[in-house]
């Protein structure tokens, strides 16, 4: 305890401490025991061995995969649960599923999970994409590179750049196609290559304008400017076009406008010469009493009164005036400036006198549909034509037309003939034993044909007074396929272009004149009447003179039949004296016959492609169906050219009998061009099967 307190002390004093060597020996290792040395080198070869065997079933049981990365990277990894060893090109892989990690500077991650499978070599392919650059973008005009163009639309490989997105817009690396549109300018479209590795590129865009400058002045200035029907300013002025066709127009009050069509070329500017406009035109009203006279205006017909004239302003104008029956005048007009003017002119008349001698004398007249009291001795009329009506109550009316001649006085003698009850004429009837109905007809005298001067007149429409003295009976309509087939059990109409003309409402067709009059004898024969018809030598003939049996109407019954009117005067057409017929007039080749045909009506519609059951239209003043249109019809006559002679009046004409071919009379649906009432045929000869019918006539017991 002292000498450690004594230590201290002399620690604490500062004294040198006095180290001794003290003397040493190492010692022997104890050796180990030759058990624990053969459980040592037991335990590490057996280490030895299960490594070696887990490596042979590595090797035994790995597959070779190849690894193709393009471009090659910098660096590579594969992660697993177990190891993948690298031999030359190709890999050792167990079986399964592993991620391939690769690097490369300007290149994206690569980053692919993939599946080891059963095959003993396998192939695997990537590529890496390139890192994309950032692009910008800026246009101007190609003339003024200072002047950008905000308002443009950007497409990359034909999709739209949104606006916000043209500056630093990322794009893929490689070879893209850019194209720039912008309003009013051309459309502009480039290549460019895209870097990539995130490089920024600016690209600049000239763009050429689509339009042009043209400068536009007017004498007056202050002219309205129209552009395709928009105004655009006033003259002078100086218009930014589209390139393209314009429709230009310059207005001004008191002018006439200025229009001019022009071409503008995209970025090649026009001044158009100065554009002197002209002075507005005058309208001038003009009138003539009595209205409807012919206008020239220079030597131009330019209408009939009343009319409005547009006339050159501040310039006489020489007008003539022309109406038939009436002397011309002339006159010169000058109006102003957008002015307005009235001319009233009286035309003086050119007359002519026409003696009337009248029976009975207090008969009276009407003229032009005006009527003038009793008849006077004379009228004095303007030399046109006028209608001109005699009548008096129980008499038939006369109505005839006249032109009278200045100068040389014309006489018109006339003595009306007592009415025949016209009700009576409509109520006789009687109807054969197979029903088919016929109307008494009492006739009267009547001018049979055309005069020349008629539009469409034929050689054989001469003139011709005819008295039919021999009351008829006149068939209501034309025999249908029924009532011929009870005659003829085998005949069949046939059909046009898949149209059927055989139903048995159809008015027959197809047939011969022979067989027409052979129909007749049957009818007569049903009623113990004589034939009319019998065969004299190889000829079927009518007997001299004509019996009360069934027959053909003659030419003269047919025509007077079809022309017939309450009023008197025969009329033009079956439907009245115009053309093209209007209404229910008949069946004619109209608009539903387009196709069928290569003439027809465009403005008329019947509603039949063929023909139409008889009695679908409206009646005549007889009460008698279709003389104008459905079918053509068979008459008792042949067929001949008469001569014209004033002086010969024919009574109850049945026409020649030396010839073979007979008269064809009406219209049938076919004819569109109508000669209605006279259309004659001479090669109809009476064994010819033709697209023909026929009605039913007889004289009266």
């Amino acid at each position: 305890m002292k000498t450690k307190s004594g230590a201290k002390d002399r620690t604490r004093a500062g004294a040198p401490i006095e180290i001794k060597p003290v003397s040493f020996r190492p010692g022997r290792r104890p050796r180990k025991s030759p058990a624990r040395l053969k459980w040592f080198i037991g335990s590490t070869l057996g280490a030895l061995l299960v490594l070696l065997g887990v490596a042979a079933w590595f090797v035994f049981t790995a597959r070779q995969v190849v690894i193709r990365i393009e471009p090659e990277p910098e660096k590579i990894s594969i992660e697993s649960g177990l190891a993948a060893p690298k031999i030359g090109a190709y890999y050792l892989m167990r079986p399964g599923e592993y991620t391939l990690e690769a690097t490369r500077q300007c290149f994206e991650l690569l980053n692919e999970r993939f599946v080891v499978s059963d095959d003993k070599n396998q192939i695997l392919k990537y590529s890496m994409a390139k890192l994309p650059g950032r692009l910008s973008f800026q246009t101007h005009r190609s003339d003024q590179p200072s002047v950008l163009l905000e308002e443009t639309q950007v497409y990359i490989d034909g999709r739209e750049v949104k606006k916000s997105q043209v500056q630093g817009l990322a794009v893929t690396a490689g070879r893209h196609v850019v194209e720039i549109r912008a309003e009013k300018y051309q459309d502009l479209r480039d290549e460019i290559e895209v870097q990539g590795c995130d490089i920024h590129q600016k690209f600049d865009f000239a763009l050429v304008p689509a339009w042009s400058d043209i400068t536009i002045d007017s004498i007056p200035d202050n002219a309205t400017v129209q552009v395709d029907g928009k105004a655009v300013g006033s003259t002078p002025t100086t218009l930014e076009l589209l390139a393209g066709d314009h429709n230009i127009e310059l207005k001004a009050e008191r002018f006439k406008p200025w229009r001019t069509r022009l071409t503008v070329e995209a970025n090649r500017p026009q001044v158009l010469d100065t554009v002197r406009l002209q002075p507005a035109d005058g309208t001038l009203t003009l009138q003539t009493n009595p209205s409807g006279a012919n206008v020239m205006l220079s030597n131009t017909f330019v209408g009939q009164t009343p009319t409005k004239l547009n006339l050159s302003a501040d310039t006489t104008h020489l007008i003539q005036l022309s109406k038939a029956g009436y002397e011309t005048e002339n006159r010169k007009v000058t109006v102003d400036s957008a002015a307005s003017k009235t001319l009233t002119v009286k035309l003086t008349p050119k007359l002519g006198i026409i003696h009337l001698v009248v029976a009975p004398a207090d008969a009276e007249i009407i003229v032009d549909g005006k009527p003038r009291g009793k008849v006077p001795r004379q009228l004095r009329l303007v030399s046109v034509e006028h209608r001109l009506e005699i009548r008096k109550k129980g008499y038939q009316p006369y109505r005839t037309r006249i032109t009278p001649r200045p100068g040389f006085p014309q006489e018109i003698a006339v003595t009306l003939v007592k009415q025949v009850s016209a009700e009576k004429v409509r109520t006789d009837t009687i109807t054969t034993k197979n029903g088919y109905a016929l109307k008494l007809i009492q006739p009267r005298s009547f001018t049979m044909g055309s005069s020349r001067r008629e539009q469409g007149r034929r050689s054989n429409e001469t003139l011709r007074r005819v008295n039919l003295q021999r009351p008829f009976f006149m068939g209501v309509r034309e025999v249908t396929n029924k009532e011929f087939r009870q005659f003829l059990a085998v005949h069949n109409s046939g059909a046009l272009n898949g149209h059927s003309l055989n139903r048995d409402t159809l008015p027959v067709v197809d047939i011969t004149w022979e067989e027409a009059a052979l129909f007749c004898n049957w009818l007569s024969v049903k009623e113990s009447l004589p034939p009319v018809y019998v065969h004299k030598g190889d000829r079927l003939m009518a007997e001299n003179p004509v019996g009360v049996g069934y027959r053909l109407p003659t030419e003269a019954e047919w025509e007077y039949c079809a022309r017939f009117s309450n009023k008197g005067t025969a009329l033009k057409y079956p439907w009245g004296n115009k053309f093209p017929p209007a209404g229910r007039a008949g069946n004619f080749a109209d608009i539903s016959a387009k196709g069928l045909l290569t003439y027809y009506l465009p403005s008329y519609n019947d509603g039949y492609a063929v023909t139409a059951p008889p009695q679908k239209f409206e009646a005549g003043a007889l009460g008698l169906y279709d003389m104008g249109g459905n079918v053509a019809e068979w008459t008792h006559d042949f067929y001949s050219i008469y001569p014209y002679r004033a002086d010969k009046i024919y009574i109850d004409p049945l026409g020649p009998d030396d010839g073979k071919h007979h008269v064809v009379r009406g219209a049938g649906w076919k004819q569109a061009g109508i000669s209605e009432l006279r259309l004659s045929y001479r090669d109809y000869s009476s064994t010819k099967r033709s697209d023909l019918g026929f009605r039913v006539c007889r004289y009266l017991k």
